[in-house]
């Protein structure tokens, strides 16, 4: 049985992203699993990992998250995070609940640098202005040693917007930034009006973050995003998502490619749309 160090605890959702890979098949068979389910996950993630993470729709809507976070804790993992739409962290009160758990990894997806393009992207109004009071809360109470890293999921609708997200998320003090690359996860997701050529979207990228890149105090990592697709310069910043996909498939140039033990290929969905011809050593 492989076992992936992330759960997924989230089966409803307070936003509805046009690009969400989580809400259509990908989820709809699913049992919602309830707190005894998930112990019994963390135990047998805990023989092998000593980092967890709680994703799903949106975890942060479930009524024994503490619990579950509490338990978890508990077990010594050096690290337990948890991905959420940040929405709820807007409320001050459940922030304070949420780090006296001893959680300490916090992840937070924002859709945009505006409202206008943000709440476009979840489809609920609004949302914007909550992420990102989410975002400020936990900057503003966490301790230190408390990972705060923000999440950009970037498709055809929002990627012009990444300078100032960056800007945006500066300015609150935010020092981890994943970007990430919306792939053809879903039947919401399997177009070329969100899904972008990853080689155009990661020049792109790269050609954006590089004033960035002498921070020292700002960590950047591009997630997904493969690494035959992005200029040279940018592989080091190429991060593999953990949770393995059996869509993906080698193509040819993966034999020879020095990435190969951190990369499983590409997604047969991508090809479907876009073909192999982009990738390069």
């Amino acid at each position: 049985m492989n076992i992936s160090p992330y759960i997924y605890i989230g089966y409803q959702c307070n936003n509805n992203c046009i690009f969400c890979s989580e809400a259509d098949e990908y989820l709809e068979h699913l049992k919602v699993k309830d707190f005894e389910e998930i112990k019994k996950e963390i135990l047998q993630i805990r023989k092998k990992y000593d980092f967890v993470s709680f994703m799903g729709r949106e975890p942060t809507l479930r009524n024994d998250l503490f619990d579950i976070l509490r338990f978890t804790v508990n077990l010594n993992f050096k690290q337990v995070g948890i991905t959420t739409n940040g929405r709820v962290l807007s409320y001050p009160g459940f922030v304070k609940e949420l780090l006296k758990t001893g959680t300490n990894q916090i992840g937070i997806s924002l859709n945009g640098a505006t409202a206008e393009v943000h709440d476009k992207l979840t489809q609920v109004p609004g949302s914007f202005k909550q992420t990102v009071k989410g975002i400020s809360n936990i900057s503003r109470l966490k301790k230190p040693e408390v990972s705060l890293l923000v999440n950009l999921p970037l498709n055809r609708l929002n990627y012009f917007e990444l300078k100032k997200m960056i800007d945006l998320l500066l300015s609150l003090k935010i020092q981890e930034i994943n970007i990430l690359f919306v792939a053809p996860l879903s039947k919401r997701s399997r177009t070329k009006k969100i899904v972008m050529k990853t080689s155009e979207l990661g020049k792109y990228v790269f050609d954006t973050i590089k004033p960035y890149l002498n921070n020292l105090d700002l960590k950047i990592l591009l997630v997904e995003f493969l690494p035959c697709s992005l200029p040279k310069e940018a592989r080091n910043y190429f991060f593999p998502c953990l949770e393995k996909n059996p869509n993906k498939v080698r193509i040819p140039i993966c034999q020879q490619c020095s990435y190969q033990d951190k990369c499983d290929g590409v997604l047969q969905d991508y090809i479907n749309l876009y073909g192999i011809d982009e990738f390069r050593l």
